[in-house]
């Protein structure tokens, strides 16, 4: 059972403070790192939903194991949103990652044919970096943009924007 002040991951939400811890009523609540927006989530449902933040050894192996993972992504467009629905609301920060990998080299791609990324592409790509960079700032108390850098330096990309 998470306490009041954790930090968690919500799958669709990224990171999260625990609030409020409702036992008589079996809910948590539950504050939005990006936007403050409140939730309430039962109890019996949170396993399903949440996890505890990772620490900073977690997630420095998290982003070296980065190196293991391929950023090969299909050009098909119906079967790369169902991939990519279905990484984004893992709770599995490896999923995170290498959604964004496959996100990188698309925008490479693009670059180098002198276009943009998608509609679709772009909606992943900043809701994996929110999730991610705001755990990863947080877990290891740095900024923000410290957070950044550090996941780019380490996926061996350069900024999309």
């Amino acid at each position: 059972m998470f306490k009041v002040g954790d930090y968690v991951v919500h799958n669709g939400h990224g990171l999260c403070t625990i609030l409020e811890v409702h036992v008589e009523d079996a809910y948590y609540k539950l504050e939005t790192y990006y936007n403050k927006m409140l939730i309430k989530m039962p109890l019996e449902k949170a396993s399903c939903f949440l996890r505890p933040i990772l620490d900073k050894t977690q997630i420095l192996k998290a982003l070296n194991d980065s190196l293991l993972l391929s950023d090969q992504y299909t050009k098909d467009n119906k079967e790369r949103k169902l991939l990519f629905q279905q990484l984004v609301i893992s709770n599995n920060i490896m999923d995170t990652i290498h959604l964004l990998k496959m996100l990188y080299h698309i925008a490479e791609d693009k670059k180098a044919e002198k276009k943009t990324l998608g509609s679709f592409d772009t909606q992943f790509l900043q809701q994996a970096e929110r999730k991610l960079y705001n755990e990863v700032a947080v877990a290891l108390k740095i900024t923000k943009d410290e957070a950044h850098s550090l996941v780019l330096e380490r996926l061996k990309t350069e900024p999309v924007y």
